[in-house]
């Protein structure tokens, strides 16, 4: 029998047997996993779940297995998560290698509890007081295997939806969806907010198959490829918390302080704020989540020392002020239709030239001139700038290709997709795409890039907002920043500063039109308020007093800044 009459599963045989015929020779099998060694230990637990899945057992005894077989796999997939968890992309073998073979362990451990339920459906009586667990287990499966895609740059893609939307049909029509079960082996690491009512004999929260289909449903609209790794943890702990908040109802709700996300259970598509119509279309009521964010975020505004992250329930390793940062982005992606564009989306298309990295964008946007700061010209070179300054009233331009050669610096070739105004803060920004094929560097979230479209002359700062890896392309949101960079050489000024070299740095002016002060991108660790930093440049040497900062990278800082005599 199929699944909720929509998923197929391959028949089953005995021709190959496990390693373990039922739930004690299970058990005495792990014991004897290589654990200390993760890698071997998800290669020989992928291997053995294949031949698992493959032979034909009782519904009850192949569940009791797979229940036994969850602590050690969820082990070796956190370890292994760590060897492609928020690295640039594209992923180098290795990396790569981790994410699949984690991947195909999830897969194969949804199947396992795929053929339970399928048993269950088929008429086994021994699994109905199971029925919860077993959709609750698969949901929760969907769940860690699309947070570990998106930890690998990848999207999540069409089966799983189907999977996730007949596992919650099933739950339905088994009235399970509300029953609330113990899920000890992944809720180890799980640490609850303040007050909450948890499991007293085991200490964990008890959570329903809805439950969890909520959570995949919220992390799944966060987008969390937008977000750094520990930023991810963050958000993904809130849908696990607050997961209890978000009724899913089979009628659209009555009173709409809030939007709710919508769902086709007969599609493929995971939910959104289209509203969806016919016998499949739920919808998942987030009045309480908004009450629930909303306070926190007035909390957190008002600056009040006793109210930290971890007093409201946000988890013990929150930071502030990037916990609020995150929690108010991800506001209106849960509550409010999702991310208003404050500026129009100029649809744009063709080529970009492209370079990442501080010291290479420093090469491009100076006119490929390597780094020179002060006291490394040599006697001739001064003599030769002094004659080009008294002549030309400024020092030639020389292209050094071989600066590029020798220092690895590589100016790509993209494909503007779209103009890209995501971020409310900004109306620039750039969708760019380039074939995984194609030789190039690696990107990461908050990295300085310089572009340059085809439709512009001058080279561009930016940021890498978001990469990720969609079938044989790579994709990046690149915001960039306002104003035509000036490379100088900065370093920090006064008696501590007095051993300080100069660094690559970049001046952008003033723009009064938009009310946007001038800026200094410095090195990461350069920013303290009102602190005087120097620049230098073959014309004049000038000195500014930072500001605000604007916003830190991966390997910059960017400061407001007022020029000082």
């Amino acid at each position: 029998m199929s699944l909720g009459t929509k998923i197929e599963l391959p028949p089953t045989g005995t021709h190959a047997a496990p390693n373990f015929a039922d739930l004690q020779a299970c058990h005495d099998w792990i014991r004897r996993l290589p654990l200390l060694n993760p890698g071997l230990a998800q290669a020989q637990l992928l291997e053995q779940l294949r031949v698992l899945n493959g032979y034909t057992l009782g519904g009850a005894a192949r569940l009791g297995m797979l229940e036994a077989l969850q602590i050690p796999i969820r082990f070796v997939q956190g370890e292994n998560a760590n060897l492609f968890s928020g690295k640039p992309l594209p992923l180098a073998p290795l990396e790569q290698a981790a994410s699949d073979t984690t991947h195909a362990l999830w897969q194969e451990l949804l199947l396992g509890y795929l053929r339970c339920l399928e048993n269950l459906l088929g008429g086994d009586d021994s699994l109905k007081p199971q029925a919860a667990v077993i959709c609750q287990r698969a949901l929760a499966i969907l769940a860690d295997d699309f947070a570990d895609l998106v930890r690998a740059g990848r999207q999540a893609d069409t089966p799983l939806w189907r999977f996730a939307h007949a596992v919650y049909s099933s739950a339905e029509a088994l009235a399970v969806t509300l029953i609330p079960v113990a899920d000890t082996p992944r809720d180890a690491s799980f640490a609850h907010p303040p007050g909450d009512v948890t499991d007293t004999l085991r200490g964990y929260r008890p959570v329903s198959p809805a439950m969890t289909y909520v959570e995949l449903a919220l992390i799944a609209a966060a987008s969390l490829h937008e977000l750094a790794p520990r930023q991810q943890r963050w958000v993904m702990n809130w849908a696990r918390r607050w997961s209890a908040k978000v009724g899913v109802l089979a009628a659209p709700p009555q009173l709409m302080s809030s939007l709710p996300l919508c769902v086709d259970l007969e599609g493929d598509a995971p939910p959104g704020f289209k509203p969806q119509t016919g016998r499949g279309a739920r919808w998942l009521d987030t009045a309480e989540l908004r009450k629930s964010m909303k306070k926190r975020l007035v909390l957190l505004a008002r600056g009040d020392p006793g109210m930290t992250p971890a007093s409201l329930g946000l988890g013990e390793d929150c930071t502030l002020p990037t916990c609020g940062e995150v929690l108010q982005r991800i506001y209106p992606r849960w509550v409010k239709g999702g991310v208003q564009r404050r500026y129009e989306r100029h649809p744009m298309s063709g080529t970009c030239r492209f370079v990442a990295g501080v010291d290479a964008v420093h090469y491009y946007v100076s006119g490929h001139l390597s780094f020179h700061p002060p006291g490394s010209t040599t006697t001739d070179e001064l003599r030769r700038q002094r004659e080009e300054l008294a002549m030309f009233g400024q020092v030639a331009t020389r292209f050094e290709e071989l600066t590029s050669v020798d220092q690895g610096f590589q100016l790509e070739s993209w494909t503007v997709v779209e103009d890209w105004g995501l971020f409310d803060q900004s109306a620039d920004g750039l969708c760019l795409v380039r074939p995984l094929e194609r030789d190039g560097g690696r990107l990461g979230i908050g990295q300085l890039v310089a572009v340059q479209p085809a439709a512009r002359g001058d080279m561009l700062l930016g940021v890498v907002r978001w990469t990720q890896r969609r079938g044989d392309d790579l994709v990046a949101g690149i915001q960039l920043m306002p104003g035509r960079p000036q490379p100088v050489a900065v370093r920090r000024t006064g008696v501590m500063a007095t051993p300080d070299k100069y660094q690559p740095g970049f001046i952008l002016p003033e723009m009064p039109d938009r009310q946007l002060p001038a800026s200094l991108v410095l090195p990461p660790g350069s920013f303290r308020a009102e602190r005087i930093m120097e620049t230098w440049t073959q014309i004049a040497t000038r000195r500014f007093k930072l500001g605000e900062i604007v916003e830190r990278g991966a390997d910059f800082e960017r400061a407001s800044c007022v020029e000082v005599a």
